[in-house]
């Protein structure tokens, strides 16, 4: 029995760590993958200009995995089928997969391959965990529990996995929107438009805050590409999920709509950005405390007593002994 909880125990443990490594493996992997195509492109661009042309004049706009026109998942039929019967789940995954920053051609392709090959391994787990010990448990009853362990873990449990990558960026975006809000400050003042402002600060917050700059070089390329200034916020507000975010994307089109001054409006951000982080700060720091009590009555206290009283109990004991 001892030994079947052990190998639980180890399953859940690798499991667990897969589920945590594969969207960081992922993610590494499709940046090598597309820096290696974009410098094919570039090589065959420089090499035969005419043919790359004609070969990728009609190619589709890269998106969230979602095609066009035609298939939602290319030839694979079961995802297809899954897509045209469930369109919400389909919306709701591509909605997390951009608040997690997974943005390629196959993200929703991947990530329904996750959610099947996690779900696999968990109902082997379960075959084997409850098969090859005595459990007691019927065959049939196996089965049952391992495919509803299967079709939930593996759906819940990547959807937990993205939707913690998911929320630390979103906490690395709050970090930087105090910065980010004084810079444009500081570019609109010396006269810079807004899409050029947004990409200056992109390239300065590359090394403090590389994913806030990903998301400004993102909307400064789709302010130059999108008439609709409106549309752009939007989909900023909808990438990063963040509060402060979408204060300022409503601050910066109620700017351009209106045409008022866009620094003195920012001046007014940028104060209560300050205070909100000072006050976010005053709250950690007030809960420390509290946070600090158990582990001195279990770490710090016990060492202490054992460094004051124990040269006086081994004292004690050695003349006691020695009478």
């Amino acid at each position: 029995m001892r030994e079947s909880f052990l190998d639980i125990i180890t399953l859940c443990v690798t499991f667990a760590t897969y589920l945590w490594v594969k969207p960081y493996a992922d993610g590494w992997a499709h940046k090598i993958i597309s820096s290696i195509r974009v410098a094919t492109r570039i090589k065959r661009v420089g090499v035969q200009a005419s043919e790359v042309e004609g070969a990728y004049g009609d190619e589709e706009e890269e998106g969230i995995g979602l095609s066009q026109k035609g298939p939602m998942f290319g030839d694979n039929r079961l995802f297809n089928f899954i897509g045209e019967r469930f369109p919400e789940l389909i919306e709701n995954m591509k909605a997390l997969l951009l608040k997690a920053g997974i943005r390629h051609e196959s993200a929703m392709e991947e990530f329904m391959t996750t959610k099947f090959s996690s779900g696999l391994a968990i109902f082997i787990m379960i075959l084997l965990l409850l098969g090859t010990n005595d459990f007691d448990i019927p065959m049939s009853l196996t089965c049952l529990i391992g495919i509803m362990g299967g079709v939930l873990g593996g759906h819940k449990l990547t959807d937990l996995n993205y939707e913690m990558v998911a929320n630390q960026r979103k906490e690395a975006i709050d970090k930087g929107v105090p910065d980010l809000v004084d810079l444009l400050v500081i570019c609109t003042e010396s006269g810079l438009d807004l899409t050029k402002s947004i990409r200056r600060i992109a390239r300065e917050m590359r090394t403090s805050n590389p994913v806030l700059a990903d998301e400004l070089s993102l909307t400064s390329i789709e302010l130059e590409m999108i008439p609709d200034h409106r549309q752009v916020f939007t989909n900023l507000e909808n990438r990063t999920d963040c509060l402060e975010i979408k204060t300022i994307s409503k601050t910066l089109s109620q700017a351009l709509e209106y045409g008022s001054s866009l620094s003195t409006s920012l001046k007014d951000l940028a104060v209560e950005a300050r205070e909100k982080r000072m006050l976010a700060a005053e709250g950690k720091a007030a809960q420390a405390p509290t946070l600090l009590t158990l582990p001195m009555m279990f770490f710090v206290m016990p060492c202490l007593f054992i460094v004051m009283l124990g040269p006086v109990i081994i004292g004690m004991m050695n003349s006691f002994s020695s009478k």
